[in-house]
């Protein structure tokens, strides 16, 4: 049976037992049916997983005693960050469970000028992101923060010294042309169904943002993102083992 993955904060670790209550009390205990002597693993986002045995099952919580702890061999060595511009629901979904899969740090929302959806549940997609984080064995657990305008956008990534923006009508510079340097954090900035405009593009390079090509084929949203994020790992070596 395979090993199901839960996540805790590190208060809910005391002298190697961990207390499961919330949510992924009520996965492990109603959805998964977990029984006093299953094996599992905790994290609480530590880079480490905690291999563990349940020992007691109550009410409302359930413990286990840690059995073992180890590194978590999934962590990237860069933090990218990725900042999708709103869209639709579905196509934003698989954005965000593929961006986990491939190891971004965290993912903001926001809104462009070009954007046209408006309801973002964000409670449903960090609900995505969690099962996202588990099933590709991750030990963070990595939240969708948002929703941000443009303008809050642009001040959020004024903290990085590497920022990276695909744009249609880039017709120079690509992923690996760029000459990026794993020199410290990574905004990647994606836009909506519509795309940027010329406005936006040349806000995000007054910030130091660097504009890139994905090709002469118009891409899907979701599909740029996926692309985007993977160019990028794949330049920064976070593909190697």
């Amino acid at each position: 049976m395979e090993i199901k993955r839960f996540f805790v904060s590190p208060s809910d670790i005391v002298n190697d037992v961990v207390t499961i209550t919330g949510e992924e009390f009520y996965h492990l205990t109603t959805v998964l049916r977990h029984k006093v002597g299953y094996k599992i693993v905790v994290c609480c986002s530590d880079d480490y997983d905690y291999n563990a045995t349940i020992t007691e099952i109550k009410k409302d919580y359930a413990k286990a005693k840690i059995d073992s702890r180890i590194p978590n061999c999934c962590k990237p060595k860069t933090n990218i960050n990725l900042y999708q511009a709103v869209i639709k629901n579905a196509k934003l979904d698989i954005v965000i469970q593929k961006a986990i899969e491939l190891g971004v740090h965290s993912i903001t929302l926001f809104f462009s000028k070009n954007t046209n959806e408006t309801n973002i549940n964000i409670d449903r997609l960090n609900k995505i992101a969690k099962e996202a984080s588990k099933q590709c064995g991750r030990a963070d657990l990595v939240k969708i923060n948002g929703v941000l305008s443009f303008d809050e956008m642009l001040k959020d990534i004024k903290q990085y010294n590497n920022i990276v923006i695909p744009y249609e009508y880039e017709d120079e510079n690509n992923f690996s042309n760029l000459n990026l340097e794993n020199n410290g954090d990574f905004a990647l900035i994606i836009g909506s169904e519509g795309g940027f405009d010329s406005v936006e593009v040349e806000k995000v390079k007054q910030l130091g943002g660097k504009s890139v090509t994905l090709g002469n084929r118009i891409l899907r949203a979701e599909t740029a993102s996926i692309v985007a994020t993977s160019l990028l790992m794949y330049e920064l070596g976070e593909f190697d083992k």
